[in-house]
């Protein structure tokens, strides 16, 4: 019976004490804490706020697609807004591009700006154009036109292409596909300087 009263008293005291030494705990935290030091606070994204509630822009977005024959294509931009008076079209900045050939071949491609015409499903790429492919070769324009249905490229200006073995300039190219097979045809000035020792 005294063990029982013993054991009632402890409990007793201990629902007492705990929540005491609790309030205590917390008034510590409260009175002995720092003030927050603003050096030490989580950056935020260094954004013009006002700027972005004037321009309807995206940051970083993504598009993604399949030609007609179901290759995949996929677009990355830095930012990218809809065009004033055309809601088809996209106006976006720092591209890149990848488009597939075949099962294991693609093309990289990136510019500095873009134009994409959902309606006519067409990208125009210009302001320092780069294409690569996964064979090695490089290929430099100021301005590209490329469709978004089926693999087709056509650069009106001068190009150079550097690859393995194989220096070339022209003053306009062209990539097509005809029958299953990709046909690259330059035109105009054509100048090649082939060093087999590369």
């Amino acid at each position: 019976m005294a063990a029982e009263n013993r054991y009632s008293q402890t409990i007793a005291w201990v629902r007492v004490i705990l929540p005491l030494l609790a309030l205590v705990l917390l008034s510590t935290l409260f009175l002995f804490s720092n003030s927050p030091d603003p050096d030490l606070a989580i950056p935020f994204a260094d954004f013009d706020v006002e700027q972005l509630a004037r321009e309807q822009r995206l940051g970083q977005p993504r598009f993604a697609g399949t030609l007609e024959d179901g290759r995949e294509i996929l677009f990355i931009a830095e930012t990218a807004a809809p065009v004033a008076g055309a809601p088809d079209q996209i106006d976006a900045q720092v591209v890149q591009a990848r488009v597939a050939t075949s099962e294991t071949g693609y093309i990289l491609l990136t510019s500095g700006r873009s134009r994409v015409d959902m309606a006519s499903r067409t990208a125009e790429m210009e302001t320092n154009v780069h294409i690569t492919s996964s064979t090695g070769y490089r290929l430099q324009s100021d301005l590209l036109h490329m469709s978004l249905d089926v693999l087709n490229m056509v650069s009106p200006g001068p190009v150079r292409v550097t690859g393995p073995s194989l220096t070339l300039t022209a003053d306009d190219m062209n990539l097509s596909e005809e029958n299953g097979a990709q046909v690259l045809s330059f035109n105009g000035q054509v100048r090649v300087l082939y060093d087999p020792e590369d």
